[in-house]
């Protein structure tokens, strides 16, 4: 039944889109993840290896000029001495390294005064003051002028360092605002993106329930249907069978009524009429009996007498019919036989199965020519293989062939009889016993038909007595 407007096509549309989205937003989380991370990142690393370090180094350049008061004090108010001025000079080189730690960090950017300058105020201020020492003695106000002048200039280098650490305090406030609305920002996109997540996947959640819907809607109309052929199939098989078991016994009568009227001495002033009424009531007999044979095997219970029985035993049983058979349509039998292993089969339906490629075999060969028969074991089976040297099969019919009332050129098989059922009841009979057929032709040179049966495990005894009982093989047939 048709969907109108391509109505069954779109659930499957939805979810292709739904998943495309879902994709889609997968991917933009991770790249929106990542590009957020290396945001937050960089103003961290910024934060933490520039304007946190830069506040650090302020307050230590305020330290190291705090240091260098006191002990320039010490030596104003307790005069120079070796002591005092070792302390000094150990102060003053604790303000230089600290500056050359300062110029590290390259604030040449900062509107804050550089570590260059810082050098070379400190350096004036040292030389001076040292220079003014020896005055302590001798000249005293002289030598607290030129201290008082020395604390102004170490009051100009803390002036300088309050400015850099208060620059690094506000860097680092800024920066760490920055990472706080960088990290909000983040917050809100991954939110955002997981809302979105969300919607999608809810969208995929209700087409997925509605393409199940269907699709459980679609199974029980299937299941359906398939109940219905069930039956129908099954009243078909039924009415063949019945149609089979209602035609024989007609059938019989009417063969054998023109038998009787063939046997009767004078009786009958028409023999061929009676001989062509008995051959057509025997064909249809046979017939009758393919069509019920199928019957049964499309209801799954073939009619088998299973026997264990050797494997040559019995192809060799199958030679001399198959001669027969062969010389009725004009041709030899040419027989290999072979292959070693038992059989779990029915002998019958197996050598009915044969003489259905032996027929076909015989009757799609040149006259004159040989049909061969053989077989042999192979990879746990017996092959039994019939091959013909007459014009072959097309290609393109050889899937068509053990389809039932299929027949190859049918004009002329069926000028030879053919009803279109052999090559279909040989194969449920193989495949009745788990084995299969397979076919090989090529145009002009012939067609091989290969028989496949299992071979089993011989049984201690065998239906006819001891297995050994099989050993007395027909020797092979040549024809």
């Amino acid at each position: 039944m048709e969907r109108p407007n391509g109505a069954g096509e779109r659930p499957w549309w939805i979810v292709g889109a739904a998943l495309a989205g879902l994709l889609v937003m997968i991917a933009a989380v991770g790249v929106a993840g990542i590009v957020v991370n290396e945001q937050v990142r960089d103003v961290t690393r910024h934060a933490l290896l520039f304007d946190v370090e830069l506040e650090d180094e302020g307050d230590d350049l305020r330290v190291a000029v705090l240091d260098l008061r006191h002990y320039h004090r010490n030596i104003t108010f307790n005069g120079p001495d070796e002591g005092t001025l070792a302390d000094h000079d150990r102060a003053y080189a604790g303000f230089v390294e600290e500056v050359g730690e300062l110029e590290q960090l390259d604030i040449s950017d900062l509107e804050v005064v550089q570590p260059d300058e810082l050098r070379a105020l400190a350096s004036r201020y040292r030389e001076d003051f040292r220079a003014n020492i020896g005055l302590f003695g001798g000249d005293p106000e002289a030598f607290m002028r030129a201290s008082d002048e020395g604390l102004r200039r170490l009051g100009e280098l803390e002036l300088a360092a309050e400015q850099i650490d208060e620059e690094g305090e506000r860097q680092t406030e800024t920066s760490l605002a920055k990472v706080e609305r960088e990290t909000e920002l983040a917050f809100l996109i991954l939110l955002t993106l997981l809302g979105g997540l969300a919607l999608v996947g809810a969208a995929l959640a209700v087409t997925a329930a509605r393409v199940l819907t269907r699709l459980r809607a679609s199974y029980a109309r299937e299941q359906s249907v398939s109940r219905e052929l069930t039956r129908a199939l099954q009243s078909k098989n039924d009415f063949i069978a019945d149609a089979s078991h209602e035609l024989r016994t007609p059938l019989t009568v009417i063969r054998g009524n023109a038998d009787i009227g063939l046997a009767a001495p004078g009786a009958s002033i028409h023999p061929d009429v009676l001989t062509d009424i008995s051959a057509e009531a025997t064909r249809m007999s046979r017939l009758v009996d393919d069509l019920l044979f199928l019957a049964r095997s499309d209801a799954g219970a073939p009619p088998l007498e299973r026997e264990y029985v050797p494997a040559q035993w019995l192809v060799a049983r199958l030679a001399k019919p198959a001669e027969v058979l062969a010389l009725h349509h004009g041709s030899c039998l040419s027989a290999t036989i072979g292959g070693d292993g038992h059989l779990e089969v029915d002998p019958a339906r197996v050598e009915q199965a044969v003489l259905v490629l032996i027929d076909n075999a015989a009757k799609h060969s040149p006259p004159g020519s040989c049909v061969s028969l053989s077989s042999r074991s192979v990879a746990g089976a017996l092959a039994i293989e019939v091959a013909d040297h007459g014009p072959g099969i097309p290609e393109a019919e050889l899937p068509l062939i053990f389809d039932r009332f299929y027949q190859v050129g049918k004009r002329r098989t069926r000028k030879k009889g053919g009803s279109g059922l052999g090559l279909s009841i040989a194969r449920s009979i193989v495949q009745a016993h788990g084995g299969s057929i397979a076919v090989e032709s090529t145009l002009g040179r012939g067609t091989t038909m290969t028989l496949r049966l299992p071979l089993v495990t011989a049984p201690e005894r065998g239906p006819k007595g001891e297995v050994g009982d099989y050993a007395t093989l027909r020797a092979p047939v040549a024809g």
